[in-house]
C-alpha cells in the first residue's frame, strides 16, 4: 500500500501547477501552509449497524475557539441513522507520535449548507480558521490544504490550481483548473491568505480517509469545485446542537414535484428571460396547500426578488428549495405566482412548517435471526407510496447477506403490511408480534405481505433449522 501511495502522490506533484501568482512565493505558501495545518483535524466515528461495526474518519476544519470542528456532510450519509453513529473522536496529527485522540460529541448534519459538527467533550485550544467572504474571479490563484489518508499518519499537504469558472446551480461552486484540490472537507484559500471555501461534497468524490481504496482515489482523482464561504457561514454562524433535532422549514413542495421552465415554455407564458418554476403536486395538509397554492402554479418571485438562475432549468428547482431552506420555521415568504398566461403574478403568502422527520430519525428494530431490519414509517414513505398518512407498516431497511430473508428475496424498502395472516400496525407492534411468533414456533416460517413498486408480494421466509 504504502508503494502504491507514493506512486499516488507522485502523480499529484507532477500534475500541480510550477508557478504561483506573477513569480514563485516559497515563504508565504509555507506560512499559508503552517496556517491550514494547525486547524485541520481528523474525524472519527463507528457506524454500529445490524451488520456490524465500520469505522470511517474523514478530514475537519477546526472553526470554533473551543476546539468546534466543521466538515463535509458526506463524512456522515444522511441514510445513516442518527443512532447508529457512536464513539466519536478528533484526531490531531503530529510529526513525532501517533495521532493524540480526543474524545468527541457529534452535534449534527447540517442540510442547509451540506456541512457537519463535532464538538470535543472538553475545550481545545487549537488555532480556529475563520472564513471570509471574498471575490474569486477566474484567473485568481486556488491554494488548499487537507490531509492525507491513515497510512501517511494524516500528515497535511497543499495543492495549488487556477479558479477556471463560477458555475450557477443549486449549490454555487467554483470549478478550478491547471491545478489540484485537496481531498474532501479542506479549506480552500487565496493568494492574500484569506480562507474563501471548503471543498465539499460531490460526485465521484469519497470523504474516507482510511478507507485505502478511497484515499487512494483522493490523490489520483481530486476533487474539481469547492463551495465559497459565504455558502457556508450561515452553519458557523448557527450550527446544530447536540441531541437537538434542526429543524428545517417546509413548502410541502418535494423538488421532485417542481420543474424549471425551459426558454420555450417560459417564452410562451410571458417569462422571457426569467427563471421560473412551475409546481406539481402539493401535499394534502402541507403549507403550500394551506396557503391556497395549486399544481400548475409557476413560481416567478420569492419575497420579491426574482428567483437564481441556474445554467440549465432542470437546477430551478433545488435552487427555489435550497432557498427555502436556509430560511427558519415559522417564517412567512411570499411566492409571486403565475396562474395563466397574461394575467397579473399573484402574491401567495406561505408560512413554513417544519419540515417531516426523515428516515435518518426513525426508530428500528433487528429480526437478528432471520437476518433483515425494519424501521417506522416516516412521511416519506406514505408519499412516495400514495398511501393515507396513517397508513400502517413497517419499512424493510437492511437484509443480511447470505441470511434466510434473503434467500426469500426480502429487498431493503419493502413495506411490510401484513405478518402471517396479521395486519402490521406499527414498528411497536411488529416487534411484539414478530417475537411472539419466533418464540412460539420457532420452525415454522414467517409470512409477510409486502407492498413492493406498487404491487403486492406475498414472502415466504424459512427460519434456519
Amino acid at each position: 500500500m504504502q508503494r502504491i501511495f507514493l506512486l499516488a502522490l507522485g502523480l499529484l506533484l507532477i500534475h500541480a501547477p510550477l508557478g504561483f501568482c506573477d513569480a514563485e512565493k516559497p515563504q508565504e505558501l509555507t506560512k499559508l501552509y503552517d496556517r491550514g495545518s494547525k486547524s485541520l483535524v481528523a474525524v472519527q466515528y463507528v457506524w454500529e449497524s445490524d451488520r456490524g461495526r465500520r469505522e470511517l474518519v474523514g478530514a475537519g476544519i477546526v472553526v470554533g475557539d473551543d476546539g468546534f470542528v466543521m466538515t463535509s456532510i458526506s463524512l456522515f450519509d444522511l441514510r445513516i441513522p442518527d443512532a447508529q453513529m457512536k464513539e466519536f473522536k478528533l484526531l490531531v496529527p503530529s510529526q513525532e507520535h501517533e495521532p493524540d485522540e480526543v474524545d468527541a460529541v457529534f452535534q449534527g448534519r447540517d442540510e442547509r449548507t451540506n456541512t457537519a459538527f463535532v464538538r470535543p467533550k472538553s475545550p481545545q485550544k487549537w488555532p480556529a480558521l475563520k472564513f471570509e467572504d471574498a471575490k474569486v474571479a477566474v484567473g485568481d490563484p486556488i491554494i488548499s490544504v487537507g490531509l492525507l489518508p491513515k497510512s501517511a499518519a494524516y500528515k497535511s499537504y497543499l495543492t495549488r490550481g487556477t479558479a477556471g469558472a463560477t458555475l450557477r446551480g443549486e449549490l454555487p461552486q467554483v470549478l478550478v483548473v491547471g491545478g489540484n484540490l485537496a481531498a474532501l472537507g479542506s479549506p480552500v484559500f487565496n493568494d492574500q491568505g484569506q480562507a474563501i471555501g471548503l471543498v465539499n461534497s460531490q460526485p465521484e468524490q469519497v470523504p474516507f480517509l482510511n478507507d485505502p481504496r478511497a484515499a487512494l482515489s483522493n490523490l489520483t482523482n481530486p476533487p474539481l469545485f469547492f463551495v465559497p464561504a459565504p455558502d457556508i457561514q450561515q452553519s458557523i454562524d448557527d450550527p446544530p446542537k447536540a441531541g437537538e433535532i434542526l429543524r428545517l422549514p417546509w413548502l410541502g413542495v418535494p423538488s421532485s414535484a417542481m420543474a424549471g421552465l425551459n426558454k420555450d415554455v417560459a417564452e410562451s407564458m410571458g417569462l422571457k428571460d426569467q427563471p421560473a418554476v412551475e409546481l406539481g403536486d402539493i401535499i394534502a395538509g402541507s403549507p403550500a396547500a394551506k396557503a391556497g397554492l395549486k399544481a400548475g402554479n409557476i413560481v416567478v418571485k420569492l419575497n420579491g426578488k426574482s428567483l437564481e438562475r441556474g445554467d440549465e432549468p432542470e437546477e430551478l428547482p433545488g435552487i427555489l428549495a435550497r432557498k427555502v431552506r436556509r430560511m427558519k420555521v415559522g417564517d412567512e415568504v411570499t411566492l409571486s405566482i403565475l396562474t395563466a398566461k397574461d394575467e397579473p403574478l399573484k402574491e401567495v403568502k406561505v408560512k413554513l412548517e417544519e419540515r417531516p422527520k426523515g428516515s435518518n430519525l426513525a426508530d428500528r428494530y433487528y429480526a437478528e435471526d432471520l437476518g433483515f431490519s425494519v424501521r417506522e414509517m416516516v412521511f416519506m414513505d406514505t408519499y412516495v407510496r400514495k398511501l393515507a398518512a396513517d397508513a400502517g407498516g413497517v419499512v424493510v431497511a437492511m437484509i443480511k447477506p447470505n441470511g434466510s430473508a434473503s434467500a426469500a428475496k426480502l429487498q431493503g424498502n419493502d413495506l411490510i403490511t401484513e405478518m402471517n395472516g396479521q395486519p402490521v400496525k406499527n414498528l411497536a407492534q411488529f416487534k411484539k408480534n414478530y417475537e411472539q411468533i419466533r418464540k412460539d414456533k420457532p420452525r415454522e416460517a414467517l409470512v409477510l405481505v409486502v407492498l413492493r413498486e406498487g404491487n403486492t408480494q406475498t414472502i415466504r421466509i424459512e427460519p434456519p433449522q
